[in-house]
C-alpha cells in the first residue's frame, strides 16, 4: 500500500491538511529551494529503499528535546545563568521586534526539510511495513515543529509541501488560524500513534507509540489551557479548550489500556530516599520503562561526545539555582502545607537550614537539592563533599544564584566523571508521570473534581514515600502561588503536584504562559529570591557585597539592585512572539503582525 497523501480531515479542510509536506521562510524561500535540501540527495536515486528514509528522519532527531535540568530558568523555578545580576530579558519584557528575514524565531528550515520527505517518501520501492515506523516518526516530528511554532508565534501559514520558487500566491499567504493548525497538528500526532511501534518493539532511542500518546495529551493540555486562559486577551485562541481537555484525557486512557494501568511504568527499587535521585542520573535508560523516549551518549564513538549533564550539575548549571518559591511550593513529608519561611519553624539560615529542610519536606527537594554532605563529585575533586554554597553572588561559573543548587541529574560515581565536561549520562526525552500529571490537570478542568489518582499522582508520590493525594488534600492558604486569578483549591494542588514532580525538567515556561500566570513574578513582591543568607558561611569582603542584595527578612534577593521594582512582562504583548519585518514586507503584507509589535 502506497499513501502519497494522508486525507485526515473532511474536504473543507483537506486543502490545509496533510499532504505532508514543507516550506520556507517568505524571506529566503527562493534561495533555500533553489539550493535543495542536501547537495547529495537526488530525488531521482535517493528515495528508493527504507534504509534511505530512515537515515534522512533519523538526523531530524536534534530536534527533539533534551532533558539538561537548567531549562526552567525562564520562569518563577529558576534564576541566574551566565553573569552575576544577568535576568531572563523575556520575561522582563526586553524583547524587540526583529528586523531580518527568519529570524527571531521566524524559521521554516525545519518545515521545508520535513515536507522535503513528505513529498518523496512515497517513491520508496518497499512495502508499507518497512517504513511505517519512519513515516510515523516524521508524522511526530512535523507535529512537533508546528507547534514549537504555534507556542511562538500563534496563528502560522500551514504549508502541505515544498512550495516552489515560482508559487508566489503559496509564498505569501496569510497566516491560517490557531485552530485550523492545531486541528492539522493533532491529526499529524493521531497518525504517529497509529504508524509506530511500541518502546518495547523499537527501543527507548526511537520515537514510539508511548511518547507519542504523551506528546499527544502535552500538545492537547497546552492549547486547551492557552485557549482557557488567555481568552479575552490579544493573545486568545480559537481553539476549543473543553475537546482539547478530552484529547488529553483519551490520550491517557489509550495509553493506560497500552501499558497495562501503567503496570510497572514508574521507576522504583523500593528505596523512596533514593530512587527519584537515581531516575535521572542513568547512562541508559533501556531498563527503565518509565522513561519512553531518551538521548544515549557515547564517549566511544569518533566524533561523538557526551552531554556533560553530571560536570554540569556540580558546577551550579553556571551559576543558576531554584528559587525559594519553588522550595515555598513543597509540602512536608505528610502531603500537608508547610511554611518554609517560618523562623519558628526554620530557625536556621544559610546551608545550615538545607538539612532541616531535606528532614521536613517532600523528598523530592533533597533528591534535587544539594545539601551539607552529599557527595559532590567531579573529575577535578573526586572525593568533594559539600558544604556551603561557595562562589555565592559572584560571576564563576561552580557557583548557584540562590543557595539551593541543582542536584538533579548529578551521579557521584567516578565512572561518570571519566571525562572532564563530557560524561554520559543519557538525557531524558520523555517520560510517563508527565501523562498522568497531565490526564489530572485536564480532568479538574473539564469537571472540577478529581478523577480516580490511584493510577497516576498516588503511584507518582508512592516512589518517594509520600502518602497518597487520595484522602490527604493539603491546606490551601496565602502561602500558595498568585496566579494572578482565582482558582480551585484542586486545581492549585494539582498545579502544585506538577511542579513538585516536574521542576528543573523544562516545563515551568510552558506553564506559566499556557495558564497566563505572568503574575507569579511579575512584580517586586515576587521577585524570584534564593535563601536566607548566613554571614558565617562567607568571607568579610563577600558578606560586604551580599548584604546589599537581601530583602527587608534577610533572604538572598540577587536582583534587588539589577531589577529593584522586579520584572517588566508585558502582557498585551509579550505572550507572542513578533514576525520579523522583512517577512512582513516580502509578503506583501499578506502577513499580518501579532499586537502591539512594530510593523513596517
Amino acid at each position: 500500500m502506497k499513501w502519497k497523501y494522508f486525507n485526515y480531515r473532511s474536504n473543507n479542510w483537506s486543502k490545509l491538511m496533510l499532504g505532508l509536506g514543507m516550506a520556507m521562510s517568505f524571506a529566503s524561500c527562493k534561495k533555500f529551494l533553489d539550493k535543495g535540501p542536501l547537495d547529495t540527495l537526488s530525488q531521482a536515486n535517493y528515495w528508493q529503499t527504507a534504509k534511505q528514509l530512515d537515515m534522512y528522519i533519523v538526523g531530524k532527531y536534534s530536534w527533539l528535546p533534551e532533558t539538561n535540568f537548567w531549562a526552567d530558568d525562564a520562569s518563577d523555578n529558576m534564576m541566574g545563568g551566565g553573569y552575576v545580576g544577568g535576568f531572563n530579558s523575556y520575561m522582563n519584557g526586553q524583547t524587540v521586534t526583529p528586523v531580518d528575514a527568519g529570524s527571531g524565531g521566524w524559521s521554516w528550515n525545519r518545515v521545508y526539510e520535513i515536507n522535503y520527505f513528505f513529498d518523496n517518501y512515497y517513491k520508496c520501492t518497499e512495502p508499507l511495513a518497512a517504513y511505517q515506523q519512519t513515516l510515523g516518526e516524521a508524522c511526530f516530528l512535523k507535529a512537533y515543529v508546528y507547534h514549537n511554532l504555534v507556542k511562538s508565534f500563534g496563528d502560522v501559514p500551514w504549508y502541505s509541501h515544498v512550495i516552489g520558487p515560482n508559487d508566489q500566491e503559496t509564498l505569501t499567504k496569510t497566516r491560517d488560524t490557531r485552530a485550523l493548525v492545531m486541528d492539522s497538528v493533532m491529526a499529524l500526532i493521531d497518525k504517529s500513534i497509529q504508524l509506530l511501534g511500541t518502546r518495547s518493539a523499537v527501543g527507548v532511542n526511537r520515537i514510539n507509540k508511548e511518547t507519542a500518546l504523551i506528546y499527544k495529551s502535552r500538545v492537547a493540555l497546552f492549547e486547551a489551557t492557552w485557549a482557557k486562559y488567555h481568552a479575552g486577551n490579544p493573545s486568545a485562541s480559537t481553539v476549543n479548550a473543553n475537546a482539547y481537555f478530552q484529547k488529553v484525557v483519551d490520550a491517557y486512557t489509550q495509553l493506560k489500556s497500552l501499558s497495562g494501568n501503567f503496570s510497572g511504568m514508574i521507576y522504583s527499587t523500593g528505596n523512596p530516599n533514593k530512587d527519584y535521585f537515581n531516575l535521572f542520573n542513568r547512562e541508559n535508560y533501556a531498563d527503565i520503562n518509565e522513561v519512553t523516549l531518551s538521548r544515549t551518549y557515547s564517549n566511544n564513538i569518533t566524533g561523538a561526545s557526551g552531554n556533560g549533564l553530571n560536570w554540569w550539575t556540580t558546577v551550579g548549571y553556571f551559576n543558576r539555582g531554584y528559587t525559594l518559591g519553588l522550595v515555598q511550593s513543597f509540602l512536608d513529608k505528610n502531603g500537608q502545607t508547610i511554611d518554609v519561611t517560618s523562623i519558628a519553624l526554620f530557625p536556621k539560615k544559610g546551608a545550615s537550614c538545607l538539612p532541616d529542610l531535606k528532614a521536613s519536606l517532600d523528598p523530592r527537594f533533597g533528591q534535587s537539592v544539594f545539601v551539607p554532605g552529599d557527595h559532590f563529585n567531579n573529575i577535578l575533586e573526586p572525593n568533594r563533599i559539600y558544604t556551603v554554597c561557595e562562589n555565592l553572588g559572584t560571576n564563576y561559573y561552580n557557583a548557584t544564584a540562590t543557595g539551593y543548587w541543582p542536584k538533579k541529574g548529578n551521579n557521584p560515581d567516578i565512572n561518570y566523571n571519566s571525562t572532564a565536561g563530557n560524561p554520559t549520562t543519557s538525557s531524558i526525552c520523555f517520560r510517563i508521570p508527565e501523562i498522568m500529571l497531565n490526564y489530572v490537570e485536564a480532568y479538574v478542568e473539564l469537571n472540577n473534581a478529581l478523577p480516580d489518582l490511584t493510577d497516576n499522582i498516588d503511584r507518582i508520590r508512592a516512589r518517594v514515600g509520600m502518602p497518597p493525594l487520595t484522602g490527604h488534600l493539603p491546606t490551601v492558604n496565602a502561602t500558595w502561588p498568585n496566579y494572578g486569578y482565582a482558582v480551585s483549591d484542586i486545581l492549585a494542588i494539582v498545579r502544585n503536584e506538577r511542579n513538585t514532580e516536574l521542576f528543573g525538567e523544562g516545563y515551568r515556561k510552558d506553564d506559566w504562559m499556557r495558564w497566563r500566570a505572568h503574575a507569579l513574578f511579575n512584580s517586586s513582591a515576587v521577585r524570584p529570591r534564593g535563601f536566607r543568607y548566613d554571614p558565617a558561611d562567607y568571607d568579610a569582603a563577600t558578606n560586604a557585597t551580599l548584604s546589599q542584595q537581601l530583602d527587608d527578612k534577610g533572604y538572598y534577593d540577587p536582583w534587588k539592585l539589577t531589577l529593584p521594582q522586579g520584572f517588566k512582562f508585558r502582557p498585551e504583548k509579550d505572550y507572542l512572539a513578533p514576525i520579523p519585518l522583512e517577512d512582513i514586507t516580502r509578503s506583501n503584507k499578506m502577513l499580518t503582525q501579532n499586537p502591539g509589535w512594530d510593523t513596517p
